[in-house]
């Protein structure tokens, strides 16, 4: 169907969004549906704050979905990938991937190699700084290099408030990120089956090297534990601590086909951030969707059409509605999409198309118009295009 003519309908068709009423601990906050890019809560979601080690999800997506590296390439453990800050000294500054001595790590040692997945299991499972060093250095040949690469790929994919220095989330205080920016990264990482695979594991064994034996790593998300804080919903991702951030943690889970990214940053008591998490995504969950009809086929739209004798008058050949949760309600807009179709037109026929658009220009809805009644031309008109028919057939 060739659509060649567009009229603005009406401002918007839905009601505005009724974001959730409830409030959280974290200085920082937000509630994002994975599957549209909805935003259900928000708490300066925008503001700067420093990530912690939830910047290991973006370090994952890159690697991922940038990087293709293949999962069984060897990476080797550097003395510069390994390499701690020493005790703080007044005026010394340190090159931001050097990773604090107290953070978690793998245990990785010099010369030591292994598998890229095996390292992305300690990255995401156990939080390992050290992982995130030897995977950054061996990937782009230095660590400074694979963050600059990180930056410019978050920033395509509308990370506008992100500025990281590390691939692991030692302190820097120029290394931040926002709310926002945290759920863009994991609605983009959710769409990975491997992101997805590794985030929801509570525990891998980290085979033999050349230097170590196996041994099993653990998870830090106490969301997939079975202990006080089990969600049977969740489904991941990742948490963060240093001093300067306090508790900073991503949350992500599934209910009735719906999935939901809790982001919680500067959260002083670590219980805090998982009770947090459960109340967004439960107050969440107990919305009942709504349906909202904007157009039925009793709805009629009219065009003039050059050279009929009558205007067109179409119908929609189905009813255009939109089914959405409170928190979710989009701002939309709808267009008309008219044909360019030949008199005469028959009663019945498509001659356009009705289009309901969300704020981002996706198309969430649409419906066939079709011709109410018979629409002849004029004689003049008829004539005319009887002159052109046979001047082409001519030509041709």
């Amino acid at each position: 169907m060739r659509l060649v003519s567009v009229f603005f309908l009406c401002a918007w068709v839905a009601p505005y969004a009724l974001p959730l009423q409830l409030d959280v601990h974290a200085g920082s906050a937000i509630l994002m549906n994975a599957q549209t890019g909805a935003i259900l809560y928000e708490k300066h979601a925008y503001a700067p704050c420093y990530p912690a080690s939830t910047t290991k999800i973006a370090t994952a997506l890159f690697v991922l979905d940038e990087k293709k590296t293949p999962l069984d390439q060897l990476l080797v453990a550097t003395a510069d990938s390994l390499r701690k800050k020493p005790a703080e000294k007044e005026g010394v500054q340190y090159p931001p991937h050097w990773w604090d001595a107290d953070g978690t790590r793998m245990w990785l040692k010099v010369s030591e190699a292994l598998s890229l997945d095996a390292l992305l299991h300690g990255l995401m499972l156990i939080s390992g700084n050290d992982a995130a060093n030897v995977i950054a250095e061996g990937l782009s040949g230095s660590v400074p290099v694979f963050v600059e690469e990180m930056n410019r790929y978050l920033e395509g994919i509308g990370c506008t408030g992100t500025h990281f220095l590390n691939p692991h989330g030692c302190h820097h205080p120029e290394h931040v990120t926002t709310a926002y920016d945290l759920a863009l990264m994991t609605q983009k990482a959710l769409t990975i089956p491997k992101f997805r695979d590794l985030v929801s594991k509570t525990s891998y064994m980290k085979p033999k090297t050349n230097k170590q034996g196996p041994s099993e790593i653990k998870h830090t998300n106490q969301l997939l534990s079975g202990g006080r804080f089990h969600y049977p919903k969740a489904i991941g991702v990742k948490t963060g601590f240093h001093a300067a951030a306090q508790n900073a943690f991503v949350a992500a889970a599934e209910h009735e086909g719906r999935t939901l990214i809790a982001v919680l940053l500067g959260t002083a008591n670590r219980q805090d951030r998982y009770k947090d998490a459960i109340r967004l995504f439960e107050t969440a969950f107990a919305e009942t969707m709504e349906t909202r009809r904007f157009f039925s086929r009793e709805h009629l739209f009219e065009k003039e059409v050059r050279g009929a004798k009558t205007a067109l008058t179409a119908a929609l050949s189905k009813e255009l509605s939109l089914s959405f949760y409170p928190s979710e309600a989009p701002v939309c807009k709808a267009f008309v999409h008219w044909m360019n179709p030949r008199l005469p037109i028959r009663k019945g026929q498509v001659v356009g198309e009705v289009q309901i658009v969300n704020e981002k220009g996706s198309v969430l809805e649409r419906g066939d118009l079709t011709a109410k009644e018979e629409v002849k031309g004029t004689l003049l008109f008829v004539l005319q295009d009887a002159v052109q028919r046979i001047l082409q057939m001519s030509v041709e």
